[in-house]
């Protein structure tokens, strides 16, 4: 019996099976080689190899011999762990001709289970047999976890190396992408990437407007979505296959056959959606697939906003050149100098709340005794403002020389401001002519803010005779006219509502009183002086807040014989 065992159990066989078992990492290859040696060294016609095919399934991979298992078999837990023992109380195995059972497992992992038939001599099998048939079982065991070790880091490898080609792809997709900044390159390149990779050839953007509201930016579908499907796609957060979306969404995803839809998100918002259809060759969609798809969406969205953030910035750019030139066009339309008189010290100043404003004044000589001086405030603010503005200014230039009397001249203005202006646009307006050696001030106001002529003796004197503002009815009463005489060390302060309603933080005004106060204080220096401490004490006012009106201040100080 020594002898026996010592010939059937062949430590160098066992050495050669375990290395041709290892060598490689095909389930199929070592459960056959496994069973070939069995039926050799046991001399057995009969055998059959099975591997596990889910809950409690086992499918046979190698069968030998006649009356083999053809088809998946059932075996509990308690069953695998009984084959030892034999086939009694297995089921699956009642009826066949199987002798030897050898559950293989690996740390208490089943893997496989080697059938055996009974033996050419029909007897059973002798414990030496039953040995080395064990020892066959473990190493073929051993070789099926080092096989599964083998496919795990070759698949994990391979994992490795398919998500650095797709990070790879990606890069370069990036790159791709960042160069472009005009919408129909970007979704183009974005047909090309989707073809190229995938094979799609059917797809959807779908683009978040300023309303909130989705539109589509490109369609490739079958069909177009309508503003019903739009808004039940515009309620996913996630990626959604085909199986998953709502009955809502799967009617017009069946009919334009999108496989599946894509959120763009960018800083938590859904900006927009990727809808795709199948691939070209009909393989499902993977997992690698969706990964992909959802990194080149967020990759276009990128793009996207770039091309949007680029052209928003050229066309502010361009706003700030208009503006800009609209600015030096209407601060050209004010007086450049201002006439000087032994006599009378003039200064102005003009600050637009924005670009350009509404505010206006002038100074226009008539002649060596007289010049006319005047300031207006169009209604609104802006670009709009300034045309009205740049009207009142054209009109009064033409009308100056005619020398008509001053109700006379606010009426024609008033008339043309009205016939070519809309209701709710108006101008107040205050126009005096000063006669310069008699120091008489003749003057209409047209609804503007009463000037103030402040005397020697502080005496504050304001100037309201005239009418109504220009531009909301045709002149049908005539604009009154006054007469003053500005007299030596008097001040006269003329403004628009931007200084006196000036608002700081908490939305308190400037006030006229407030006004008459800076006035007081600092009338007996320069003109031009004057109006810098005035202007800071209203800035001073409103530290901290916005400046809400034109701001603009023309003032004439009479000098006394010291200047």
């Amino acid at each position: 019996m020594a002898q026996a065992t010592t010939t059937l159990i062949n430590l160098q066989s066992l050495f050669d099976l375990s290395a041709t078992l290892n060598s490689s990492d095909d389930v199929g290859y070592i459960l056959n080689a496994s069973l070939l040696s069995l039926m050799g060294k046991l001399r057995t016609n009969q055998a059959c190899a099975l591997v596990p095919d889910g809950a409690d399934r086992w499918k046979p991979v190698v069968s030998k011999g006649r009356n083999g298992l053809t088809s998946s078999v059932h075996l509990s837990k308690e069953e695998f762990d009984g084959l030892a023992e034999g086939k009694g109380g297995v089921a699956a195995l009642e009826g066949t001709d199987y002798e030897l059972c050898l559950p293989l497992t690996y740390s208490g992992r089943p893997l496989g289970v080697l059938l055996l038939g009974k033996n050419l001599a029909g007897t059973a099998y002798t414990p030496e047999e039953a040995q080395y048939a064990s020892l066959v079982g473990t190493i073929a065991a051993n070789a099926l976890e080092n096989a599964d070790n083998v496919r795990s880091l070759v698949e994990s490898k391979r994992y490795v190396e398919r998500k650095n080609q797709l990070l790879t792809t990606l890069f370069e997709i990036s790159k791709e992408f960042t160069t472009l900044l005009d919408v129909e390159r970007i979704l183009k390149l974005l047909t090309y990437r989707l073809m190229g990779q995938l094979t799609i050839s059917r797809f959807s953007l779908l683009s978040k407007a300023s309303d909130g509201v989705f539109t589509i930016a490109l369609n490739r579908l079958k069909i177009e979505p309508q503003a019903a499907d739009l808004q039940a796609i515009s309620t996913l957060t996630e990626i959604t296959t085909r199986s998953d979306m709502s009955e809502a969404i799967a009617s017009f995803a069946v009919e334009a056959e999108v496989q599946l839809i894509v959120p763009m998100r960018s800083h938590n918002d859904i900006r927009g959606y990727l809808l795709v259809g199948g691939k070209l060759n009909r393989q499902p969609l993977t997992e690698e697939d969706e990964n992909f798809l959802e990194a080149l969406a967020s990759i276009v969205l990128a793009a996207l906003e770039n091309a949007r953030l680029f052209k928003e910035e050229l066309a502010r750019k361009s706003l700030e050149e208009e503006l800009n030139l609209a600015f030096t066009i209407q601060q050209n339309l004010l007086p450049k100098t201002l006439p000087a008189y032994p006599t009378f010290d003039i200064g102005a100043m003009n600050i637009p709340s924005k670009h350009i404003g509404g505010d206006y004044y002038d100074v226009i000589p008539l002649s060596e005794d007289e010049l006319l001086l005047v300031i207006a405030d169009v209604s609104g603010k802006g670009a709009p403002a300034a045309l009205l503005m740049a009207n009142t200014q054209a009109a009064l230039r033409a009308l100056a020389p005619l020398r008509l009397t001053l109700p006379e001249m606010t009426a024609r203005i008033n008339d043309l401001l009205y016939a070519n202006t809309s209701l709710d646009k108006f101008v107040t307006f205050f126009c005096g002519r000063l006669h310069v050696p008699t120091q008489q001030l003749i003057y209409t106001n047209a609804g503007h803010n009463p000037p103030i002529l402040l005397r020697r003796d502080g005496t504050p004197e304001l100037l309201t005779e005239g009418g109504i503002i220009l531009g909301i009815m045709e002149s049908m009463i005539p604009y009154q006219e006054a007469s003053v005489a500005i007299e030596c060390g008097d001040v006269l302060l003329m403004f628009t509502d931007g200084v006196s309603e000036a608002l700081d933080k908490d939305r308190n005004e400037f006030t006229d009183a407030r006004l008459e106060q800076a006035l007081a204080t600092h009338r007996d220096q320069p003109a031009s002086i004057l109006l810098s401490n005035i202007l800071l004490d209203v800035q001073t006012h409103a530290y901290g807040a916005e400046q809400s009106d034109d701001i603009t201040m023309l003032v004439v100080r009479c000098l006394d014989e010291q200047g």
